[in-house]
């Protein structure tokens, strides 16, 4: 039996739209997957590296560098800042970042870790001291985390301590805090007095496996729909 297959412009043009962005999805989740995978990568071979001092350099300020650090100073909790907008398992939260003015003057922000918000959003977290804050510190230096889309930069404006911010810039820290901070944050090790819950090694709240999930879901929708333009449009012939 003779068959003819003439699909219409539309069927084209909109098989042909549809199927590259469903392929684009895919391909922008392997590549998610493998930037997490070298990400994981980064932090299991940290550990074995000579840890930066923050009061000498800043550091590598590369997303793709992980480095371990260390720093010397003196803690501001008076000028303190919660990191809004930072989930974990389904509870909202903050990251809590103190800054540490450091013995060479300039100043650096250590992530003490996570912390639950409160159901009235207008009672913010204690994220005091108990006894003496530590003079030395040590962790991962990473620089500042950057939201997936950036609306609007919060901006410095006043407002009191402990300030609320969602993914500042460092240009936006260093005008909040009016202090020379370097261009990096340093996550606190679990280990280290003086903080919330700290879960550095699993940087990846997606691990890459979720991603190669996502990408042969988008590739198989591609498939589908490859299948049904040939299968709606390859007719016996009259």
């Amino acid at each position: 039996m003779p068959w003819r297959f003439r699909p219409p412009l539309w069927a084209w043009t909109g098989t042909l739209m549809l199927g590259t962005l469903l392929c684009s999805l895919g391909a922008w989740q392997l590549d998610r997957a493998q930037h997490k995978r070298a990400l994981e990568a980064a932090y299991a071979a940290a550990p074995r590296q000579a840890a930066l001092d923050l009061n000498v350099g800043a550091g590598p300020a590369r997303s793709e560098a992980v480095v371990r650090a260390q720093a010397s100073g003196r803690y501001r909790p008076d000028r303190q800042i919660l990191l809004d907008n930072q989930p974990r398992q389904r509870v909202p939260g903050y990251r809590v970042w103190t800054p540490m003015e450091l013995d060479s003057g300039a100043w650096v922000l250590v992530d003490r870790g996570w912390v639950a918000a409160s159901p009235d959003r207008g009672v913010l977290p204690e994220i005091g001291f108990e006894g003496p804050p530590p003079q030395r510190v040590s962790g991962f230096w990473r620089p500042l985390p950057e939201p997936g889309l950036r609306l609007a930069d919060p901006g410095c404006a006043a407002a009191p301590f402990p300030r609320v911010l969602s993914f500042p810039t460092l240009e936006t820290v260093r005008c909040v805090l009016d202090a020379p901070v370097l261009s990096g944050l340093l996550l606190l090790d679990p280990d280290q007095p003086q903080g919330y819950v700290r879960e550095w090694d699993h940087p990846n709240p997606v691990p890459p496996s979720r991603h190669y999930a996502y990408a042969a879901q988008w590739f198989a929708f591609a498939a589908t729909l490859l299948f049904l333009f040939f299968k709606l449009n390859l007719k016996p012939s009259p």
